[in-house]
């Protein structure tokens, strides 16, 4: 995301607001770049812009296939598509400002206007941040995240599908949980159900002597789920890009997660066996997932918080709408004489985003535990008498070793 300031004429022929300008300016679109080299946005979300108010995108269903076996000369027919599950993509509008006051200015103390500016920036960016990671928690349960001015946002974020798998139904499925088929007309067939929360049969603690065998099992598992996916049309979707495992910046878990994949051998009993996660995806670590992980309970108001990690595809996200950090208006800074007290300039910041969704098969939550997954009170892999989590058998029975390469003789004539 770009950033544009936008300064009033009459501030640029003022000698007192020269340092207001390209040094300041230019240490600004530095802070800005900083972020987007290394966002924790961009480990879950991909990046879109839209030029109006909103937009929907519609997936398309009846090209169940394309071509069928004919004879010679015969005219081919003619497959058509229609309409299937349909998510409009809004923005919020996100305002807030900072004043360099004129006593600042008249004792030209340049060093603290641009540790102000810098601060301000810094904190906008962090604030998307924030935002972004309170709407993933939003894709399994309504959340809030607060402002500056301490109003409160609510975040919910479901994909297009529905819970029946009605195109006209407009009871959509939370990103994270069981998804549906689309159900098309005349048609008696129970739409497909499809998952992208899961857990092991049995829990995963992460003191367990073999817990790297075990998560590494539970790894390749998810993501051979997510590359058997569906489309709409019940055929393969392709979920088969480069993988990314997400999750906070817990020591432990940060380890284990890495020696799951990078670990190409595991010993079991007297020989070795391959591991089939070996490279399957490269880990990424936040700190801004902390608190957000941590409301993930075991019990209604419990305090014990579930181990979890993500794993995202994110190519196919990007070519399909997966969670996206949409972009109205970039962040846009105006400056103007502020004549009240404290007088000075004042900086007013604007920018127009959000966070949508309609394809959830780009990303899965994988829980350790094996039992009950709450949010304060709400249990949100069992909202019905349907369960919203896919259970996957785990055993890990052995014993973690590297194997760093063999070497092989042959005897001499």
């Amino acid at each position: 995301m770009g950033m544009i300031i936008n300064i009033d004429e009459a501030l640029k022929l003022r000698t007192d607001y020269n340092v207001l300008k390209e040094p300041l300016h230019e240490m600004m679109r530095r802070q800005q770049e900083a972020w987007e080299r290394e966002n924790p946005i961009d480990m879950l979300f991909v990046r879109n812009s839209i030029s109006s108010f909103q937009e929907t995108y519609t997936s398309s269903i009846g090209f169940a296939h394309a071509f069928t076996e004919t004879s010679d000369y015969a005219v081919g027919p003619i497959f058509n598509t229609a309409e299937g599950f349909a998510a409009t993509y809004r923005t919020r509008t996100f305002q807030g400002g900072f004043i360099i006051t004129q006593q600042a200015l008249e004792d030209r103390q340049y060093g603290r206007i641009k540790d102000d500016a810098a601060q301000f920036v810094k904190r906008w960016n962090g604030d998307i941040v924030e935002y972004s990671m309170h709407a993933i928690l939003g894709g399994f349960v309504e959340t809030t995240w607060t402002g500056g001015d301490g109003k409160a946002s609510r975040l919910m974020l479901k994909s297009a599908d529905t819970v029946d798998g009605d195109i006209m139904n407009t009871n959509k499925n939370w990103l994270f949980g069981i998804h549906k088929t689309v159900k098309r007309e005349g048609d008696s067939n129970t739409p497909i159900s499809q998952y992208n929360i899961y857990q092991p049969t049995n829990a995963i603690n992460l003191t367990d002597t073999d817990v790297v065998p075990k998560v590494a099992e539970l790894i390749n598992a998810v993501i051979t789920e997510m590359e058997n996916y569906k489309d709409d049309n019940g055929k393969i979707a392709g979920v088969l890009g480069a993988k990314s495992i997400v999750c906070a910046n817990d020591q432990r878990l940060k380890a284990i997660l890495t020696s799951a994949v990078e670990t190409d051998m595991f010993k079991a009993g007297a020989g070795t066996i391959q591991n089939l996660a070996y490279k399957r995806a490269d880990v990424k670590t936040t700190p801004y997932l902390n608190d957000i992980v941590n409301k993930f309970v075991t019990t209604s108001g419990g305090s014990t918080a579930i181990p979890m990690f993500f794993i995202v595809d994110k190519g196919y996200n990007a070519e399909n709408h997966g969670p996206e950090l949409t972009e109205r208006i970039q962040f846009t800074l105006d400056a103007f004489n502020h004549r009240e007290a404290p007088q000075g300039i004042k900086y007013e910041g604007r920018q127009r985003f959000d966070i949508n969704v309609a394809t959830w098969r780009g990303i899965a939550a994988v829980f350790m535990n094996a039992s009950g997954i709450y949010v304060g009170t709400t249990q949100i892999n069992s909202r019905s008498t349907v369960s919203q989590v896919k259970q996957l058998a785990v055993y890990g029975t052995t014993t973690p070793v590297t194997v760093v390469g063999t070497v092989t003789t042959q005897a001499a004539n």
